[in-house]
């Protein structure tokens, strides 16, 4: 499968065995599941909600923050996995975004035919080059510091809109869609 990033980071909870074997069985079904690239990174659970509305939406943000400073620092692209990540059969023949700053692989939007402009949910596969990575990681910080920054799917978006010569890619069909399991966000 050509996936063109130099890192395939899943954030998994530490308590969440089911859904790292279940990403374990959707990386064998594509033939990633040895591939050097992948790493699983152990989720932040914070002791509180913080800013955030929950105390998962706490952690999610700051587990992408932090799986993206790694990928920022190592000047590699970065394909960012949640544990809740299944993939399409679309996966094993799209161009995952190939010259896009942003891919978003998976995702939920407010209008479908206006997808660069739209509100959209999900960050369960979404990919980075390397060059966005520390604006957007210096972004996603500031966000932070504010009075009440918005879930870590909703900061992206927002970071395009701040930054519109972003380059976004969106799959069609989707290369990924999010498993239904009890969440912890």
């Amino acid at each position: 499968m050509p996936v063109p990033f130099d890192q395939i980071s899943i954030i998994n909870l530490r308590s969440r065995a089911d859904r790292r074997c279940e990403m374990m069985g959707e990386l064998d079904r594509l033939g990633l599941k040895n591939d050097p690239r992948v790493e699983f990174f152990e989720a932040i659970a914070p002791a509180d909600r913080g800013k955030w509305r929950t105390i998962g939406e706490h952690g999610c943000y700051l587990s992408h923050l932090a799986v993206l400073k790694s990928a920022a620092t190592a000047g590699k692209s970065l394909l960012l996995l949640e544990d809740d990540c299944d993939f399409t059969a679309a996966a094993l023949t799209s161009d995952w975004g190939a010259g896009s700053d942003i891919f978003y692989g998976g995702y939920s939007a407010a209008d479908y035919s206006q997808l660069q402009t739209s509100d959209l949910q999900g960050a369960h596969c979404v990919g980075f080059s390397h060059a966005v990575l520390a604006p957007l990681v210096a972004y996603l910080e500031q966000q932070a510091a504010g009075e009440s920054p918005a879930p870590v799917d909703g900061a992206y978006v927002d970071f395009r809109r701040a930054n519109p010569q972003v380059r976004t890619a969106f799959a069609l069909p989707q290369v990924a869609i999010q498993r239904q399991s009890s969440s912890d966000i």
